[in-house]
């Protein structure tokens, strides 16, 4: 995802979570949705879309909460079980792409 392509609607869900009812702060906020976007995405290798019911929304959201509030250091500590699966469900997603399985069986 391009700084440039951060729609609004994601804009506002990030800072309803971070709490922000200004604008003065969006292109700083905009940047922890773009360093949030690029760690997940280093972790898998399919593209992710950050559709709002979606296991890497849910991450998404919370990075950039431990991001905004300078605790990054304790994100991945926290949230290690949610990142590995995460990670499985998009290898396992990749193994099956790869095989020809259907991702319903």
């Amino acid at each position: 995802m391009k700084l440039d392509a951060i729609s609004k609607e994601l804009l506002d869900e990030v800072k309803d979570k971070l709490d922000i009812t200004w604008d003065d702060n969006d292109a700083s906020v905009k940047s922890i949705i773009f360093r949030a976007c690029t760690y997940l995405q280093s972790k898998v290798s399919q593209k992710l879309q950050f559709t709002q019911d979606s296991e890497e929304y849910s991450l998404l959201l919370e990075r950039c909460r431990y991001d905004w509030n300078n605790a990054l250091d304790e994100f991945e500590t926290n949230y290690a079980s949610e990142i590995l699966s995460f990670i499985q469900s998009y290898a396992l997603k990749d193994w099956r792409d790869k095989n020809g399985k259907s991702t319903n069986s």
